[in-house]
């Protein structure tokens, strides 16, 4: 799978509207009238740019997931700074259901303004919009990347009165809490999603022999049934481990991405030191998406604010706090980061277990 490397963009957009104006001379009064006569055209054009620069209204930002999961926590964080850049009101509406098809569905409905636009993850999108055989509408085709903001994936986490219990802090010790009978629920993204087949790899290639395995809508979610011991374990991505281990409640026990979070975590364990890389399918891209046919400049006005909410201090602070990866990509780079996905997910699942179809044939038995 592509590997992403950090991109930052140090150009600006510089707008220039220069309108002379020039007072009027008692001695001299014929030049100010020259004067006036030549520059009240580009008063008049100044005036209709003004009119119709991107936004004039209220924006909207869909998020296909729950509130607290690390699509919607990253969002969070930039908002505030892109609204800020763009001089208008930007609301989060969180759309969560079918591992995030339900609001990218809804997404891919709106109005193509610019003032309707949201974050949808690459590759796992791709890979539950394929597993799903949607045929209404195309993951790449019927949506338009104008930025990405940043890296994230799939985190394991443990309920910390379960860990404390059957002393669970590793993969090693949560596979052997699971095959001695001690823990038997597991809680996951979303039936048909990318976690779905991730749990599946666990259970078959590294021995995670759960009982009872629980789909809720999200990270937000599995993380909140984590926390009140709903299941013993389940999948959270870097980012809402962060905020799982905040609460007091639960902590993160492994690393199911290539990405190093040793900063953040040192001593926590690897999924890699068990078998393979699982990085092709539990790490993601955050990727901005308008609906097709959004204008040229909504989209570069929408990614420039993209790129000043990365780049902001408090935003940059937070990512060095806690780890959490925000980068930069402008509407080509997105592009290229969007553009041919699904075809990679059919070679990957292919290579792993066969294929799509063998992948719905195990998630129905399972």
């Amino acid at each position: 799978m592509r590997r992403r490397n950090l991109l930052k963009t140090t150009g600006a957009i510089g707008i220039a509207g220069l309108a002379g104006c020039l007072g009027d001379d008692d001695d001299d009064p014929a030049p100010a009238d020259d004067t006036a006569d030549d520059t009240a055209p580009a008063d008049d054009t100044a005036d209709d740019d003004a009119a119709d620069a991107f936004p004039q209204d209220d924006l909207t930002w869909m998020i296909p997931w729950g509130e607290g999961g690390g699509t919607d926590t990253y969002a969070r964080q930039l908002q505030p700074h892109m609204s800020d850049d763009l001089g208008q009101s930007i609301g989060i509406d969180n759309r969560e259901g079918a591992g995030s098809m339900v609001g990218t569905e809804w997404l891919v409905n709106q109005d193509s303004d610019g003032y309707t636009f949201g974050t949808v993850n690459s590759g796992g999108a791709h890979f539950t919009w394929r597993a799903a055989e949607i045929d209404a509408w195309h993951i790449e085709e019927d949506l338009e990347p104008f930025a990405y903001s940043g890296v994230f994936g799939y985190t394991l986490i443990v309920n910390n009165d379960v860990a404390d219990e059957h002393g669970i802090d590793d993969y090693g010790a949560l596979r052997d809490a699971y095959q001695d009978g001690d823990i038997e629920n597991f809680g996951y993204q979303g039936a048909g999603s990318d976690s779905h087949l991730t749990m599946l790899l666990l259970r078959d290639n590294y021995g995670l022999e759960y009982t009872n395995d629980v789909p809720y809508d999200g990270g937000g979610p599995t993380m909140e049934a984590v926390i009140s011991g709903e299941v013993a374990a389940g999948f959270a991505t870097n980012t809402s481990a962060v905020n799982a281990e905040e609460s007091g409640e639960a902590s993160a026990i492994v690393n199911l991405m290539d990405i190093d979070l040793s900063h953040v975590w040192p001593d926590l364990d690897r999924i890699d030191n068990y078998g393979d890389s699982l990085a092709w399918i539990t790490e993601f891209t955050l990727t901005q998406l308008a609906p097709v046919g959004t204008p040229d400049d909504a989209k570069e006005r929408l990614s420039e604010a993209v790129r000043v909410a990365t780049e902001h201090d408090d935003v940059q602070q937070w990512s060095e706090d806690t780890g959490n990866i925000v980068e930069y990509g402008d509407v080509q780079e997105a592009e290229e980061l969007w553009t041919g996905i699904v075809d990679v997910m059919e070679q990957e699942v292919d290579d792993a277990i066969g294929g799509f179809d063998e992948f719905l044939a195990m998630a129905q038995e399972d």
